[in-house]
This record gives structure tokens, sequence and C-alpha cells, in this order.
């Protein structure tokens, strides 16, 4: 592609699926001509007080940490936030980044993004500059907004410094001292000046029909060995609310309030703390930094109803709630899961613990939620469908319904892959399962290197740093499962020396030091003295990962044939 001549502008706006698709959808429910800005709208105007989010800021003052967002604030916020982003040249199609905390402006941003046309780009604080710079390129995002710094990290700094090499980039936005990098400061442009009664808000007419059309990039490291990002639209996130059917799952009770412990810019926060409360008048409640006893003191503050986390959040509340017991009284659900299951024993002390049902949740960056649980075997959520033809061993896990995404886009490709380009809507997942003709659905493994349960672990750049460390002669990056926090990755390496191998806290060090995020770094360590490969010379990951599971890790065991 040429750079300037809008293709992939163009290309964006004109995904969807096709019309009888889309009557198809919409007869059946799963899909709506609103949007949850029409959500927003109508709540704001019903009952303008109602909280719509409750966050906490821990690095403010004791007495200021909680800040309640009502939905009269989050419309009026919602107006102001558009307008400035058309201010700054922002189109309907354009592309807009933002990397940024659990903050109620987050939540807001994105909403932003949608009443501007424009299509939101979350991006994960964990996140360093070398991923940003591949994402911000891969997208064409416009604008980029993100903190000063925040956990340590200079993220001003860092998108200063990308900036010239990036000229789709038109604009820098900062959260907190933006003249230090020459950016837009956040506060003083979006939050404080009234864009609303400008120009700018006036020009913003209601733009209607855009509930199938393309609204949200969710870029995820390591999917299909490359940065790709997955295209979604409101209907594509409404079916998750939409088709849920679980008789004690989350459902569409009026009013509920939502907590979750994952990052808002991940599209399981962003589905399940702003779509669905919005979707019933309710309230999305979340921290931005991660404290178990503190989360369960702002469960009980803000009267949760259900809670969503992965496993190895749950391991710490279980362990604060046994300490010092809060009152959880508004608490039905606990929703537990993600890419990775939830070991049955955790799911039990669960139950035991917090006294309410515990379902396991499957899902992918490809459709939001997909799957529920409550003993194991897990059922597709309605719409969905796999090939009939697949089963009955493990296979890619192939899906479609109106919750998969819209189309694929991998970054360096000039145009999205639109999922319903001939028309099938099958789109790949890159999990490998079994599944029956009854909906029941077991993941067992991932496809290629996919790696990771909170997030997805970039392996090739992982493996590629590795072998940076000058006492590594090989590398390779594979999954393991905890029985805590579900899949972590484990680097298995070759020693230039066998007497003087690397260490784990010389090894996590040495990739810190090369711009690897913390939330990537190996979790487990196991030296080798050779790399298990076929008589093509390519490494066996499967024959690998057999051979991890073998064992805890440490105890002897047999070298990887």
């Amino acid at each position: 592609m040429t750079r300037g001549t809008g293709t992939a502008e163009r290309r964006l706006l004109e995904l969807t699926a096709p019309d009888e698709v889309v009557r198809r959808f919409r007869a059946a429910g799963w899909w709506r001509e609103e949007t949850f800005l029409d959500d927003l709208r109508r709540t704001a105007a019903g009952a303008p007080q109602r909280p719509a989010i409750v966050a906490e800021r821990m690095l403010r003052p004791e007495g200021e940490r909680r800040v309640t967002v009502t939905y009269g604030q989050l419309a009026l916020y919602v107006e102001r936030f558009a307008a400035a982003l058309a201010s700054l040249g922002v189109a309907p199609g354009d592309p807009v980044a933002y990397q940024l905390p659990n903050w109620w402006e987050t939540a807001a941003l994105t909403l932003a993004c949608w009443r501007a046309g424009a299509v939101a780009v979350p991006v994960l604080p964990t996140v360093r500059a070398h991923g940003l710079r591949h994402i911000l390129d891969g997208t064409r995002a416009r604008v980029c907004v993100v903190p000063d710094a925040w956990e340590g990290f200079p993220h001003a700094e860092a998108l200063a410094d990308l900036a010239p090499g990036l000229p789709w980039l038109r604009h820098r936005v900062v959260v907190g001292d933006a003249a230090a990098t020459g950016a837009v400061d956040f506060a003083a442009y979006f939050v404080r000046t009234p864009h609303e009664r400008t120009a700018a808000g006036r020009r913003l007419a209601p733009l209607p029909g855009r509930a199938d059309r393309p609204a949200l990039l969710i870029s995820v490291m390591g999917l299909r060995d490359a940065y790709t990002s997955v295209v979604h639209s409101p209907d594509t996130l409404y079916a998750n609310v939409s088709a849920q059917h679980h008789p004690e799952g989350p459902g569409r009770r009026p009013g509920e309030v939502f907590l979750s412990t994952l990052p808002l810019t991940s599209l399981a926060s962003l589905i399940y703390t702003v779509c669905w409360p919005l979707a019933v008048g309710g309230t999305g409640v979340w921290q931005d930094v991660w404290d178990p006893g503190r989360c369960l003191d702002l469960m009980a503050y803000a009267g949760v109803d259900q809670v969503y986390a992965e496993p190895a959040y749950f391991a710490e509340l279980l362990t604060t709630q046994r300490q010092r017991p809060r009152s959880l009284e508004r608490l039905r659900l606990v929703l537990s899961g993600g890419r990775t299951s939830t070991p049955e024993a955790l799911a039990a002390e669960l139950r035991e613990v917090f006294g309410v049902p515990v379902l396991s949740a499957w899902g992918a960056p490809e459709l939001g939620m997909g799957a529920l649980s409550a003993d194991g075997e897990a059922r597709l959520l309605r719409g969905l469908e796999v090939p009939a033809g697949d089963g009955p061993g493990p296979v890619p896990l192939r899906v479609r319904g109106p919750s998969v995404a819209l189309a694929t886009w991998r970054h360096g490709e000039a145009v999205p892959v639109s999922t319903w380009e001939d028309g099938d809507g099958w789109l790949d997942t890159g999990d490998v399962a079994t599944t029956d003709a009854a909906g029941g659905i077991r993941v067992r493994a991932r496809a290629g290197t996919r790696t990771g349960a909170i997030f997805m672990v970039p392996v090739a750049e992982v493996e590629e740093s590795l072998l940076t460390h000058p006492r590594v002669g090989e590398a390779a990056v594979v999954a393991y499962t905890d029985p805590e926090h579900g899949e972590l990755p484990c680097a298995v390496v070759v020693p230039v020396a066998w007497d003087r191998p690397p260490g784990p806290a010389e090894l996590r060090e040495h990739l810190t030091a090369r711009g690897v995020a913390e939330a990537f770094l190996p979790t487990r360590l196991e030296i080798v003295g050779a790399l298990p490969r076929d008589e093509h010379g390519r490494l066996r990951r499967g024959a690998l990962r057999t051979w991890l599971l073998r064992g805890r890790p440490g105890s002897p065991r047999p070298a990887p044939e």
C-alpha cells in the first residue's frame, strides 16, 4: 500500500457481514440497530445520577482514591472527548490508540472514539516501546494517548522517541506532565475544555447505522506468530451480552455491578466492565493498581454483583478473604478463566469461600467470551458454532457466529482480511480443542507458538532476545500450566558452556534490559543439552511441552527427546 492513499481506512469503513447475515443475527436478537452509545444516552436521560463507573486510583491520597462517575457525567465527557478528537482532525474510520491504566478516562475515551466514528485501538499498559511501535505502525493510529509515566515506565518519553518514525501519527496526547515531551495535555484539552460547545462539537452529528461497522482494533502479540489486530463492531461486542444464556451466568439483569481485575484495555474488561454495564444500565468497577485486599474492600463498597478474573487473581483474593473476610452481600457470580481453564480445586475453593456459583469462561480476542462451564465441560454461547466435521479428536478450533470479529489485520499487510470475504464467516482462533455436536468444547492446547494466560507472549521476540545473552546457545519459549496461575511461559535454554549456565534472575534482567515487558518474562527456566528437532531441523515444540508436563519444575527427568 502507498502511504497516504487512505485505502486501509476505506477498507475498514466498508467491513461488515453480508446483509443476509446482518438480518439473520438481528432477527435472532444477537445484533441490534442500536449501539452502546444509545444505552448510555438512555440511562443518562432517565437516571443521570446513577453510577456508571466506580474506580480506585491507588496513587492518590487516601481520601481521594475512590472515584464515582455518574451516567450524566459520563455522557457529557463522551461528547466532550469526541469533539476534542474531531478538533484534532480525527475523521470517521481513523484509528485512535490509547495506552492507559484502569481509569474512568479510559472508558470515556473508548466511547468517545465510537461517538466520533473513529476506531478505538486500546493498548495494554504492559506493552513497551518495541510493541507500541508495532501497534501504532500496524494500525496507522492518528492519535495516541498515554500517561506520562506508569509503574516506572516513561510512556510519554517512549512515545515521543517513536513519533518521528510514525508518519501516520498526527498527535501525541499525555495524561500528566505533557509539557515535558511537547504533547497535548489531556486534562487541559480533553477534560477541562468544553469542546461540545465549540464548532467542532456542533458539527459532531449523530452517526446512524454504525452498529455493524468496525469500532475496535484489538492488537494481539503472538497471534499466529505475528502482531495482528482483530476488528470488532458494536454488534460483535453486543453478541457477548445477548447470546449469553447460562442460567447462573452474567445475564442481563438491570442495574447490576460488574468488576474485572484485568486491564481495561483488554477485550475482556472492555466487554465486561464497559459494554455489559451500559447494556443493562449498570456499573463498571475496577482498580488501576492491583491489590487483593483493596479489591475486596472495593467490591464491598460498590456492591459488586459479579466479578471476572483470571485464576491467578482469584488465588490472591481467596487468601486475602480467608485472612479477613469482607461482607459481599450482593455478590452472586464468580466468573473465572480466559485463555486457560480454571483448576477444579480452585473453583471448589471459590465456591466455598464466596458462597456463590463459579463459572469458568473460555474466550479469545477473535470473539470475546466464547463458552461457559460449571463442571469442566464448556458450552458455546448461543449462535456460535464449530465445523461439523472437525471432531472428535483435537483439531484447530474454528468458530463462526455473531460475536466473531469482522476481520483480522496482520501488521504489515495493506488492508484487513474480512471474516466474511467469501461468505462463510469461519475464523481460526489459534487454539486446539475437542468439540461435540451438542456445543461442548474443551480447549486442549495452543496452535503454533501461542503462549500466555493473562497476556499473549510474543514468543519469537522473547526467543530472539534470549539468544543475545552471551551464555545462551539455543533457546525456546513454550507454555507450561501452573495449577494456580494457568498457562505461563517457560524458557528452555541450551547453554554455551554446560558448566556455566545462565540463571533465571540473570536472564530476566537481560530480557528487561532488552525491552521485554515484565508480563512477558519467562517464569520458569529449564537447562537442557539440546532442543528436540525433526528431520528438517525444525523445533518440536509439542515434544517440549509434553516433556515439561512430566514433572514439577526442577525435578529430575530425562532430557527432551
